[in-house]
């Protein structure tokens, strides 16, 4: 029996939490509302939880046209229409990417400014933005891709998070590595040799399997830092000096897809 999605995962605001979906509409870069918005510095540089812990605080989920962000421990929390933003455009930077982005809204940045306890303003990616994927992995040249650190769609397998957790004294969720799209029905880590890959209308196309980070020793909940699992996936998953887990993708056709589809590869 072929591989079938059993989970999709969207991050719209950079590095905060999750949200499950049972199905969503893939575009060219990558699945909607996924990391279009983007938390800057004073120079307009990126934030993530790399550097602040305070990002584990807050929530985000999205309900009808609203994305909502909450900080539990205030039970504090406010919305935005998604799309909308009141800024100019003007350039951020994401690692060695600029492009032009828009600030949601001044009440929004100072709101996150208090809860963070550092300057900050929430920008969004509008879809005039121009921000390429590394040509080395491009295909056609053009393809874009949203805040995220370098390419539309990440896909981990099942599989291979049960292999890994064999390995661990203390098993870690799915959620640690911030997949987009979770798959299941291969061997573990097969996704790692996934070219083209149909699933319902969407057409994607694996260029670059995933370096990981420092990040994936945070728990994903509580912010608390440890040596795994990046410790054991070292030993036994190090490529050319790098960490792999997971499988970078562009795509290639647009297109909605649904939790339960199953993957035609080619």
């Amino acid at each position: 029996m072929p591989a079938k999605l059993t989970g999709i995962f969207i991050y719209p605001i950079k590095s905060l939490n999750g949200i499950s979906l049972e199905e969503i509409e893939l575009t060219e870069r990558g699945l909607a509302f996924d990391r279009r918005w983007v938390l800057v510095d004073e120079n307009n540089f990126h934030i993530t939880r790399r550097e602040c812990d305070a990002l584990f605080g807050l929530k985000q989920a999205i309900e009808g046209s609203n994305l909502i962000i909450t900080h539990p421990e205030s039970k504090e929390s406010l919305s935005f229409e998604i799309g909308h933003s009141t800024g100019v455009h003007e350039k951020v930077q994401v690692w060695d990417d600029s492009f032009m982005a828009k600030e949601v809204n001044a009440e929004i940045s100072f709101w996150l400014s208090q809860k963070l306890n550092r300057n900050v303003r929430l920008m969004y990616q509008p879809d005039d933005a121009d921000r390429k994927v590394d040509p080395k992995y491009a295909v056609i040249g053009t393809e874009q891709v949203s805040c995220a650190d370098a390419y539309p769609v990440l896909v981990i397998s099942e599989e291979s998070l049960q292999e890994l957790n064999a390995k661990l004294s203390e098993p870690v969720e799915m959620e640690r590595f911030r997949p987009n799209l979770v798959i299941c029905g291969t061997t573990p880590y097969g996704e790692d040799e996934l070219a083209k890959v149909t699933i319902g209308e969407s057409e994607l196309i694996g260029v670059k399997n995933c370096a990981r980070c420092v990040m994936i020793t945070k728990d994903p909940v509580s912010g608390k830092s440890g040596k795994e699992p990046l410790k054991t996936l070292n030993s036994y998953r190090n490529v050319n000096n790098k960490v792999i887990f997971g499988r970078n993708f562009l795509i290639s056709q647009a297109g909605k897809i649904s939790v339960g589809e199953f993957l035609v590869t080619t």
